[in-house]
């Protein structure tokens, strides 16, 4: 286990594209509920396809797992 991760670069460089998926699928769910499922991606608003939703929860959970095992295995 790394002693401290949070002064670690390559922990951010894991961490920051796995907050940003988990912010773009928590985006994608809430689109559900609105009036014609579409979220906004750099200002444009994307109609929701059927795949989006388990393609980016799966990325979202590969990036974390990733950034968990960085941090969970013993550095050398």
């Amino acid at each position: 286990m790394h002693k401290d991760c949070m002064s670690d670069p390559l922990f951010w460089v894991l961490v920051f594209p796995a907050l940003a998926v988990s912010g773009l699928l928590i985006q994608m769910i809430l689109s559900l509920f609105s009036c014609c499922a579409t979220f906004k991606l750099r200002g444009r608003t994307i109609p929701l396809k059927w795949w989006m939703i388990p393609a980016a929860g799966a990325l979202c959970g590969l990036l974390w797992f990733l950034a968990v095992l960085y941090v969970l295995l013993p550095a050398s």
